[in-house]
């Protein structure tokens, strides 16, 4: 009985797990990075084979941006708009990479926003009207 439970915490554990780590969008590998653990770990983490330490659950759900009890729960599932995807991956880097990385985005942006004129309209020749049209 107490097995079966430990299993079931575990496979809703993991199931939790990718769900968020899909929603934040970000892949396993990913994960595993900023985790600094093998994709194989954060995998065996998500088919409900392995039990994560805690140290390991606060860690996945800092960077889900969730609690460590709703990684237990049945969560409404809910997309992260770039903004918050970009933040969760900017959130492992130094701060001198975030700034060089924010300097490039601002840059992208500008460059975006640049409003380019439309082309100037083609005259269309008006044809010439033959005197005998004039009568």
């Amino acid at each position: 009985m107490k097995t079966d439970s430990r299993h079931l915490l575990t496979m809703q554990l993991g199931k939790n797990i990718k769900i968020q780590r899909r929603r934040v969008g970000i892949t396993q590998e990913q994960l595993a990075e900023l985790l600094k653990i093998e994709t194989l770990t954060v995998s065996r983490y998500e088919t409900g084979a392995i039990l994560p330490p805690v140290t390991t659950l606060d860690s996945i759900a800092r960077l889900l941006k969730i609690s460590i009890s709703d990684l237990f729960n049945e969560l409404p599932v809910y997309k992260l708009n770039s903004l918050e995807r970009l933040g969760v991956l900017l959130s492992n880097l130094s701060e001198s990479d975030q700034i060089w990385i924010e300097e490039v985005v601002k840059k992208l942006i500008e460059h975006c926003q640049v409003e380019i004129s439309p082309p100037p309209r083609a005259k269309i020749p008006r044809k010439k009207k033959s005197r005998s049209e004039n009568f």
